[in-house]
């Protein structure tokens, strides 16, 4: 399998298929764990293991494997005692491409019956050309509005389900584009909670999904993990960041902040200098005074 062909198959398949936010965290916890163990056709995992790596709870793990299984996005067999599940993975992009060709084999055919039907339908007309010459101009032009209202109908159905294919392929493409980075950067997938939490900051809040990413990246050089690069986010959202631009302003006029801390030097106030020389002069005096009065007892002794 490859592991890039399987997740855009994944969100290709989503369009159509429908899973719960659930059932994607396990897909993708499934995949991560195939990944390391080489893809293999069945492995086995414990549910404890999977609930460590989504965030669900057991329960939670085995309504959403059922969900996958019965959408036939992956296959399982449950195990008598203690053992765990054996799982298979279906391979998503094979399916599709399946699919394809089911689509243009039936296309072909159904081009080939419109040909005979056209064929059918010139020689009903030749047979009766004299008797519908009178009414053919009424017949064509109630024929022309007819097929003309229908192509209208037709071409606005076909407008709104691209735009709403397009929508489901962008919200799809940008949560794999925030997966990948959430595992490359805290070696785990996100579970249900922060999911919401990571669109919120991106529809609610404006992020973008560049932004989102380079948050999850400064808290791994940090060695810190998906709190702290919350933590970044929300400054970010109060702060109107945005963008990736928007950061790196925000960064270049932090570092040059710091830089100018560094370098300002505090000025001495006079009266420090003030009082130093002072206490340096008094120094002087009572080193006068204390010769003058060893000079004395000398004298005194002397006489």
């Amino acid at each position: 399998m490859n592991y890039i062909k399987q997740i855009n198959a994944f969100y290709d398949r989503l369009e159509t298929n429908s899973l719960s936010t659930s059932a994607i965290a396990l897909w993708h916890a499934l995949m991560h764990i195939n990944n390391k163990a080489g893809w293999q056709r069945e492995f086995s995992v414990a549910v404890s293991v999977l609930c460590v790596k989504t965030g669900l709870s057991e329960r939670t793990i085995s309504n959403a494997r059922n969900e996958l299984k019965q959408k036939k996005f992956i296959d399982f067999k449950s195990r008598k005692g203690n053992k765990s599940a054996v799982y298979i993975l279906e391979d998503l992009s094979e399916t599709i491409a399946r699919n394809l060709s089911y689509k243009s084999t039936d296309k072909e055919n159904l081009q080939e019956i419109n040909a005979d039907n056209s064929s059918d339908k010139n020689i009903v007309s030749a047979i009766n050309a004299d008797s519908v010459s009178d009414n053919i101009s009424y017949n064509v032009s109630d024929s022309v509005s007819d097929n003309l209202s229908a192509l209208n109908k037709l071409n606005e159905t076909k407008q709104n389900e691209t735009n709403i294919a397009a929508a489901n392929r962008q919200a799809n493409n940008r949560q794999a584009n925030f997966f990948n980075q959430y595992m490359l950067c805290f070696n785990g997938q996100p579970n249900p909670i922060q999911i919401e939490e990571i669109n919120s900051f991106i529809d609610n809040d404006g992020l973008s999904e560049e932004v989102i990413c380079l948050a999850f990246k400064k808290a791994a050089e940090a060695g810190a993990k998906y709190p702290y690069a919350r933590a970044i986010l929300n400054s970010w959202a109060q702060k109107g960041i945005k963008t990736i631009t928007d950061a790196q302003k925000e960064q270049e006029e932090r570092l040059k902040k710091q830089t100018n801390n560094k370098k300002r030097v505090e000025p001495v106030p006079d009266w420090l200098n003030s009082s130093e020389q002072q206490s340096q002069e008094q120094k002087i005096d009572e080193k006068k005074k204390r010769e003058l009065e060893e000079r004395l007892k000398k004298y005194r002794k002397e006489a």
